[in-house]
């Protein structure tokens, strides 16, 4: 019996809040809420708030939190993913040591969770034997943290497609100058400190794109991004995604990105002035900030923008055609 206490001491380090909104998830929900409850040496919390479902999502909640103790959800009305993920972010736990983001249809791997901690805890070891600072605990780190790590991309089926890695593997470089005008911290892979949860809860703006982009942008800002170019869950691939992965090329790439700017006309723009009106942005970081919040009417921005000095995009074909598209004042 010591023994095997030990081990469970030894290994079930961190706590960790799920965030979870379901929206007529019912055909997929079942395996991402196992995969999430199955979490190797990670006591998980999962918390769901449902979004108006008419299907039998709620059903199915209702009867997963009736087997598990360290599952919760509340069911309200549509208010839609953003609005509904910072109502979560309202009501989430204080007493745990990181926050994990969840999509409904996907499916993770089991050390998913304990693989994130790991890497944020090294981050934080890393920074505080920089600053000469003792500080043993994880809830009280004051630098807001984010880690996000690829997928591999499957059908409805689970079956891998061709391009079955997000980013093929490559290392991408989370920065500020990148998060003003693109997302690489897809929301289902996010894992977040307290820290970054405090400085989200100050305000939590609608007149922004999506919530998971809003992380990446503070935390880029504030704090620290580890990306993790490994895949640590399947996203599968089906009708009704909010977001797909597919990652088109040449010109069907650029005529994507057009039909995307004018059917979102201007997210960048209004989303940065919203981080703008919020936030107090540290000096060296202003001018980035300004070149968006500014490009549409003031040409000299719109160069800066277009230069590559200021701004960037991870790929780089995506990065010319933005270039492009900035100057033009298309985006």
């Amino acid at each position: 019996m010591i023994s095997d206490f030990a081990f469970i001491k030894e290994t079930i380090m961190y706590t960790v809040q799920v965030l979870l909104s379901t929206y007529n998830g019912e055909a997929y929900l079942k395996e991402q809420l196992d995969s999430i409850l199955n979490q190797k040496n990670i006591a998980v919390k999962l918390f769901v708030r449902d979004d108006g479902s008419s299907d039998g999502t709620v059903d199915i909640l209702r009867a997963y939190a009736a087997l598990h103790d360290n599952m919760q959800y509340l069911s309200g009305e549509n208010c839609g993913v953003v609005a509904s993920f910072f109502r979560l972010f309202e009501l989430s736990d204080p007493d745990v040591d990181f926050y994990a983001l969840s999509d409904q249809d996907d499916v993770w791997d089991e050390d998913k969770l304990s693989i994130a901690c790991q890497k944020l805890e090294q981050i934080r070891k890393s920074k505080s034997q920089k600053k000469k600072k003792n500080d043993s605990q994880i809830r009280t780190f004051t630098t807001p943290l984010l880690y996000c790590c690829d997928a591999w991309n499957t059908d409805d089926a689970l079956n891998l497609l061709p391009e079955s890695m997000q980013t093929a593997g490559r290392e991408l470089v989370p920065d500020f100058r990148n998060a003003l005008i693109e997302n690489i911290a897809r929301g289902a892979s996010i894992v977040f400190n307290q820290a970054l949860m405090s400085y989200i809860r100050i305000s939590m703006p609608q007149d922004i794109y999506m919530h998971d982009w809003w992380l990446y942008l503070v935390a880029s800002c504030f704090g620290e991004v580890c990306y993790d170019s490994a895949a640590h869950y399947k996203y599968r691939q089906h009708a009704g995604n909010a977001l797909g992965a597919a990652a088109p090329s040449g010109c069907s790439r650029f005529f994507r990105r057009l039909k995307q700017s004018r059917t979102n006309g201007g997210h960048i723009s209004r989303q940065a002035k919203a981080f703008e009106r919020i936030y107090h942005v540290p000096e060296e970081k202003q001018p980035f900030l300004n070149i968006v919040t500014k490009y549409q009417d003031v040409k000299s921005y719109r160069k800066m923008g277009k230069s590559g000095k200021y701004l960037f995009r991870q790929n780089p074909k995506d990065n010319r055609i933005f270039q492009l598209m900035f100057y033009s004042n298309h985006l």
